[in-house]
């Protein structure tokens, strides 16, 4: 598979508190990914393994270090549902439960490449493909999609 060359990432000039100067480099997003949380990853309470190492060597194989952060930690709040995925893209939140599987984690990651080949209001608009699209949900009461229950 040819990959779409992406242009390169914004940077941003901040001074350091001894007066250095760096540049920084500021991302389309970040992905959050739930993995030590009271519920995600615990096989002990009978939750789904989270495959930490594949969401990292997919990160980096497909070279998104500078277009999306990628964190792996604790909580993310939806305690309901387990391994739990926050992707902020383009100032927009999307959440995503249940995944659980490396077949789901490559899904993932694919779909972010399609949402980064666009521009950022033309991604906003892109649904998450089948079967990501069933997992995908609200978790703050300001960004529900058109269809899903909100206060």
């Amino acid at each position: 598979m040819r990959r779409t060359r992406l242009p390169r990432p914004a940077r941003e000039t901040v001074a350091l508190p001894d007066g250095r100067r760096i540049h920084v480099v500021r991302p389309r997003g970040q992905l959050f990914v739930c993995a030590t949380g009271c519920c995600c990853g615990r096989t002990d309470g009978g939750f789904a393994a989270v495959p930490t190492q594949l969401y990292h060597e997919e990160w980096e194989r497909r070279r998104l270090r500078n277009r999306v952060h990628l964190n792996i930690g604790g909580c993310l709040g939806p305690c309901a549902l387990a391994n739990v995925v926050l992707l902020v893209l383009d100032g927009g939140a999307r959440w995503f439960h249940s995944v659980n599987t490396s077949e789901l984690v490559l899904q993932l990651y694919d779909h972010v490449e399609s949402l980064l080949a666009r521009p950022a209001a033309e991604a906003a608009a892109l649904p998450a493909p089948p079967p990501l699209d069933r997992l995908e949900f609200s978790g703050f009461a300001w960004d529900a999609p058109p269809g899903h229950d909100a206060p």
